[in-house]
């Protein structure tokens, strides 16, 4: 029991103030009581200790917070970005949600139907894996005109929605040479054609992820997909 008592304070004191904690010697003070458990002992107690060290050190460290990045910045095939997408939106239970992607797809990768304001939502993804570039945005948009072009002929959705939202994403960013002509062509399509686009980069996914606390369902659809999660 008193080893225990030492565990729970010398973790308390980690939490609080790390770097005072290895200071004073609190990881030493709890190995030696639990070294002299008769049920533990010296020899158990020194093959633990470096997996002790590491863990006060990742501790003293703080948090590893730019592993989302590394993790989406590795997805190198669209059809990878395309299954991380859907189990992210999955993770809200949508009224419908599906990968349409395919040579008739007309610019729908993932469709997904949301209630919100008690008004029925149709949202059209178009997925891009990297940087976009100028003919990726050539293409992109021809893509993304299509969307509102031709409606989504399916069972599973019920047409007119209330609204409709086209959104391209990418698990990088616009480079220096397309993004100048991305938000002035949203606001014309808006202006001319009623027409809602949006533009999500890697930081727009990133904080997607940690703001709707989608962080154990992005490890676990990375890990499905062999993704590096550390």
């Amino acid at each position: 029991m008193q080893f225990f008592s030492v565990a729970e304070a010398t973790l308390d004191r980690f939490q609080r103030d790390p770097a005072r904690a290895l200071a004073d010697g609190d990881l030493q003070l709890m190995l030696t009581a639990l070294e002299r458990l008769p049920v533990v002992g010296p020899e158990l107690t020194n093959a633990i200790r470096p997996a002790v060290g590491e863990a006060a050190l990742r501790t003293l460290h703080g948090p590893v917070r730019t592993w989302l990045h590394r993790t989406l910045e590795a997805i190198r095939d669209e059809v990878q970005l395309r299954r991380v997408l859907l189990r992210l939106i999955q993770a809200s239970v949508p009224a419908y949600a599906q990968i349409r992607h395919g040579p008739i797809e007309y610019g729908k990768d993932i469709a997904v139907v949301v209630e919100k304001d008690s008004k029925r939502i149709l949202r059209l993804y178009q997925a891009k894996v990297g940087d976009i570039t100028v003919p990726v945005w050539r293409n992109a948009t021809h893509e993304l005109e299509e969307m509102f072009l031709v409606p989504l002929a399916s069972v599973q959705v019920e047409e007119p929605v209330a609204e409709r939202e086209g959104i391209l994403v990418c698990n990088g960013h616009a480079n220096v040479y397309v993004e100048p002509i991305i938000g002035p062509w949203i606001e014309e399509q808006a202006r001319a054609y009623g027409r809602r686009f949006t533009f999500m980069h890697l930081d727009d996914l990133v904080n997607w992820i940690v703001k709707d606390r989608l962080v154990n369902e992005f490890r676990a659809v990375a890990t499905e997909l062999g993704l590096p999660t550390q």
